[in-house]
């Protein structure tokens, strides 16, 4: 395996730090989601004390429960009993930050996805530029099989590339599901708050 990394030239170098940072963040945010989706039923408890009038419980539980979704309804309930638009407001801002958080990184692992690829095509180009640059320092006569050895050697950059790449656009997508399902969730919850929250506007 070590042979085939030197042989794939200096460009496998950068491939390889790039898989480094896309194992470390896929990790990262897969324990930041894992943490953020443990909300058991706490939402639903909270929706319930709010239809029961029982503020202070269901602010007292929003602020024991993890994750974005019960930030979000901790904004709204420390605005209990103010006007509508307000509520509407510290619950939108709230949101806002709490989705930057969750797309924190992400777009590092959809530049690694789409850079890859082209780090491995550049690193296969200039091998075969240096397989026929020796070709050419021949004068003319080609062993066939040190050129097939140089065109191979050239190849390993495009591989390498695909193999960083394929897994990165992969979290990614899967990523993104994860902070849609939890800004539905927000959005969600939010809006039945604010039905129990609001004040005269």
């Amino acid at each position: 395996m070590w042979d085939f990394f030197i042989k794939g030239g200096p460009l496998m170098y950068p491939l390889l730090f790039c898989s480094v940072v896309t194992v470390a963040y896929g990790l990262e945010r897969s324990w930041h989601y894992h943490r953020a989706g443990r909300k058991g039923k706490n939402p639903e408890q909270i929706h319930a004390f709010l239809e029961q009038g029982r503020i202070e419980q269901a602010l007292t539980l929003a602020r024991e429960t993890p994750g974005p979704v019960a930030a979000v309804l901790v904004e709204g309930l420390r605005h209990a009993g103010a006007a509508k638009e307000l509520i509407e407001e510290a619950i939108s801002l709230r949101g806002a930050a709490e989705l930057e958080r969750l797309n924190q990184r992400l777009h590092i692992i959809e530049l690694i996805g789409r850079l890859s690829p082209l780090m491995g095509l550049l690193g296969t180009v200039l091998g075969m530029v240096e397989a026929f640059r020796q070709v050419a320092a021949s004068r003319g006569v080609v062993d066939p099989g040190m050129l097939a050895g140089g065109i191979w050697e050239a190849l390993i950059t495009t591989v390498a590339g695909l193999f960083v790449a394929i897994p990165a656009m992969v979290l990614h997508h899967f990523f993104e599901d994860r902070v849609r399902s939890f800004a539905y969730l927000m959005k969600h919850y939010a809006t039945e708050a604010v039905k129990h929250l609001g004040g005269p506007s």
